[in-house]
């Protein structure tokens, strides 16, 4: 059953049309078109956790986007699925940061939802990744799978990022290794609270986004952030999803071509935890743990029975709503936050 809890809203794209005579920042920079302002809505707790804004005096328009959820938690693997509530948090931390000051009908016009349109809409889910089974090999199957139904596809990587219709200005469903991407970026803030624990939950998990751009959202007649109702996001979702149409399946365990990604020195030892060999027996205590320590980076943990030899997973099974996944309760820090809200 898909609930609030597993189901978050990454970016956002609101334009909010409103009188601003002044925007009164010192230090504003106008790198963007003529007549035009970007700032940044600096976050005090989390470095490279702000979101950026767009002024257009001429046409009295604002722009903010970014992760709002990202800016609130510092994180944005999981979160809240509130679409006015995010919308409005990402106005008043442009107030209050001073990035650009509102005035009282201003604020009013927003918390009220007036003048306020979406361009864009990131809805996201995390989908539990087989036991014992690479995400890269996951990933790479659902592409050869998707191509060969002819669906839109494009990948980046070796099994770390599978698009459908990436570049259609309407919308697009990505999936992708977060794990990776926050190993490759600048990872968590290292003041977040559970940072560690939120890091190993991405380690099991295919993360999964349909992108909603202004052109579908308008065709929906849903442009405003109350029109995004828990039930209108989930039907998008199901949508999304009814589209893949995918047969096949994924095996667990490493496959030849998989071992040649596999660092020479530990082949022999995935090859021995394969068959049923006591590695503790095997190897000397501070190899045994380098190496544990080793495969749990890439997927694996050889502490435990290997996986039955040709086990497979169906493709269908994986890539489902059914197979979203909650994250811990303890992960969300703040008690408040556990709950999961009305959306």
């Amino acid at each position: 059953m898909l609930t609030p809890k597993k189901v978050f809203v990454d970016t956002i794209t609101t334009q909010c049309d409103l009188m601003l005579p002044d925007l009164r920042m010192g230090g504003v920079q106008n790198s963007g078109p003529p007549r035009a302002t970007r700032f940044l809505i600096p976050n005090s707790e989390y470095q490279d956790k702000g979101l950026h804004g767009l002024y257009l005096p001429t046409k009295d328009i604002l722009v903010v986007e970014g992760s709002v959820i990202g800016y609130m938690q510092g994180h944005n693997v999981f979160g809240p699925c509130d679409v006015p509530n995010l919308v409005l948090e990402s106005y008043k931390a442009a107030h209050i940061t001073s990035a650009l000051p509102l005035g009282k009908d201003e604020k009013r016009r927003i918390e009220q939802d007036e003048g306020l349109t979406l361009k864009r809409l990131d809805v996201g889910v995390n989908l539990a990744l087989p036991s014992d089974t690479p995400i890269s090999r996951v990933l790479v199957e659902l592409a050869h799978k998707m191509i060969d139904a002819g669906i839109d596809t494009s990948t980046y990587g070796h099994g770390e990022t599978v698009y459908r219709s990436q570049h259609s200005q309407s919308s697009s469903h990505k999936f992708y290794d977060k794990a990776k991407q926050l190993y490759d970026t600048r990872g968590l803030p290292l003041n977040l609270p559970n940072r560690d624990a939120i890091l190993d939950f991405t380690k099991t998990v295919i993360r999964s986004e349909i992108v909603l751009r202004y052109p579908k959202m308008k065709v929906l007649e849903m442009t405003k952030p109350r029109d995004w109702t828990f039930a209108k996001l989930k039907a998008e979702l199901v949508s999304a999803f009814d589209r893949l149409h995918l047969s096949g399946t994924v095996r667990a365990g490493l496959s030849e071509l998989d071992l040649r990604d596999v660092k020479h020195m530990y082949r022999t030892t995935y090859r021995c935890w394969e068959h049923g060999d006591d590695l503790q027996v095997l190897l000397e205590p501070k190899a045994y743990k380098r190496q544990v320590a080793y495969f749990e980076s890439i997927g694996f943990d050889i502490t435990t029975p290997p996986p039955v030899s040709g086990e497979e997973t169906p493709l269908g099974d994986i890539f489902t709503l059914s197979n979203a996944v909650e994250p811990p309760p303890e992960l969300w820090g703040d008690d408040d936050d556990a709950e999961a809200v009305e959306c």
